[in-house]
C-alpha cells in the first residue's frame, strides 16, 4: 500500500516533468543570460576593456551551455519509467546543479578580480551579469529543493520495499 502512495506522489510530482525544464524558471534565466550575452558581445567592437568584456561573454556562454545540458539531462530523466526510477539519476541532477552554482560563484569572483572597467557600459553589463548569476543560484536552490523531495521519497520507497 505504501509503495502505491509513493508511486502516486511521484506521479504527481514527476508526471508534469515531461515538460518540466520548460516550466522552470531556469529557462527564463537562460533567456536573460542569452540576451545579456548578445549585448556584451556588441561591446567588443568599441570597448577599452577588451579582456574584461571577452571574459564576461565567455562566462555567459558557459552558463548557458551548463543550463542547456541540465535541460538535456531532464529530458533523459523524463524517459525513465516512473516504476524504475532510482535515486541515482536525481543525485546526478543535483550534482550538476551544484556545479553550475560553483561556476557562477567563480564567475562572480573572477569578474571582481579583473579590475575596474574603463567604460561605463562595461561596468553596467558586468553588474547585470553578476545579478543574473546570483538570481540563477537562488533558482538553482529552489530546483535542488524539488529534487531533494523526489529523492527522499524514492529512498523511503526503496527502504519500504526492502523490509
Amino acid at each position: 500500500m505504501r509503495k502505491w502512495i509513493i508511486i502516486l506522489f511521484l506521479a504527481l510530482v514527476a508526471a508534469p516533468t515531461r515538460g518540466y525544464c520548460f516550466e522552470t524558471s531556469l529557462l527564463d534565466m537562460h533567456k536573460e543570460v542569452l540576451e545579456e550575452s548578445k549585448k556584451i558581445k556588441g561591446l567588443l567592437k568599441d570597448t577599452k576593456d577588451v579582456l574584461l568584456v571577452n571574459s564576461m561573454w565567455d562566462a555567459a556562454l558557459i552558463t548557458m551551455t551548463q543550463i542547456e545540458a541540465y535541460f538535456s539531462m531532464m529530458g533523459v530523466f523524463n524517459t525513465i519509467d516512473p516504476k524504475e526510477i532510482t535515486p541515482e539519476p536525481i543525485r546526478y541532477l543535483r550534482l550538476w546543479l551544484g556545479k553550475i552554482k560553483d561556476t557562477n560563484q567563480l564567475n562572480i569572483k573572477s569578474l571582481n578580480a579583473l579590475g575596474e572597467p574603463k567604460d561605463k557600459n562595461t561596468e553596467l553589463h558586468m553588474a547585470v551579469l553578476k545579478v543574473y548569476y546570483r538570481k540563477l543560484n537562488d533558482r538553482i536552490d529552489r530546483e535542488l529543493e524539488k529534487l531533494n523531495l523526489i529523492e527522499e521519497s524514492l529512498e523511503m520507497d526503496m527502504a519500504t520495499q526492502q523490509e
